[in-house]
């Protein structure tokens, strides 16, 4: 207490904000969220007018001859009209009704009954014969040692990544309870150091108090004794 009393009431007030400021500034970081998608609004703003009609009549006015002419052009192929000569123009709905018209299919022969049904027996005893060979196969190779020592090869493997996952696992789980624990003992050492920053101002302020006190009572004993009733 003697070495507090040495340090100003002020210092002691700013060191207690300091370590109130990391106290606060040990709390847990809250989780970043990610950002809400935002909608983007599309409007689509007409203007009609009587100016408007005007303007475009008076700009189609002003054309020139060459102008005009491959405005035309531009006009008619946008319409989907096809050029004939140099003057005139051929509608699609015209060129379409100037084609031939396609010829009419020629309706299926009827199929013989017999040969339908023989070709669907060939097929299904060929699908049969190929299951079963497939199947033949199978069997082959899951006996087989080459077999064997792949399975055995790939249930090692999947072992060892399941240990490896486990294991990582563990690891950010004792990491995490690390990190917390760190946590924790900081917080508390500067909790500490705040209530005995506290205390030292309570005692500074005592001391003031008690001289201020003293400071009375000798000049109330001084009084009495040199003014008795």
């Amino acid at each position: 207490m003697a070495a507090a009393a040495e340090k100003t009431a002020e210092e002691i007030r700013r060191e207690l904000q300091e370590l109130q400021r990391q106290h606060r500034e040990q709390a847990p970081e809250p989780v970043d969220q990610p950002e809400p998608k935002r909608r983007l609004l599309s409007a689509v703003v007409k203007v009609d007018g009587p100016g408007t009609n005007g303007d475009d009549a008076a700009a189609e006015g002003r054309e020139d001859g060459p102008n005009a002419a491959q405005g035309g052009e531009r006009r008619g192929a946008s319409n989907g009209g096809f050029r004939r000569d140099g003057s005139q123009w051929v509608s699609r709905r015209e060129l379409d009704n100037q084609l031939p018209e396609p010829l009419p299919r020629p309706a299926p022969k009827e199929e013989d009954q017999s040969l339908v049904r023989r070709n669907k027996r060939m097929l299904g005893k060929l699908l049969v014969g190929t299951l079963e060979k497939f199947q033949q196969e199978n069997k082959k190779l899951s006996n087989s040692e080459a077999f064997m020592r792949r399975s055995e090869a790939q249930q090692k493997a999947d072992q060892k990544a399941r240990e490896d996952s486990e294991r990582l696992r563990q690891q950010e789980r004792e990491q995490a309870a690390e990190k917390r624990r760190r946590d924790m003992t900081l917080r508390a050492r500067v909790a500490a150091k705040a209530e005995e920053k506290r205390l030292e101002l309570l005692y500074i302020q005592w001391s003031e108090h008690h001289k201020k006190l003293s400071s009375f009572l000798r000049l109330f004993l001084f009084l009495v004794q040199k003014y008795p009733y």
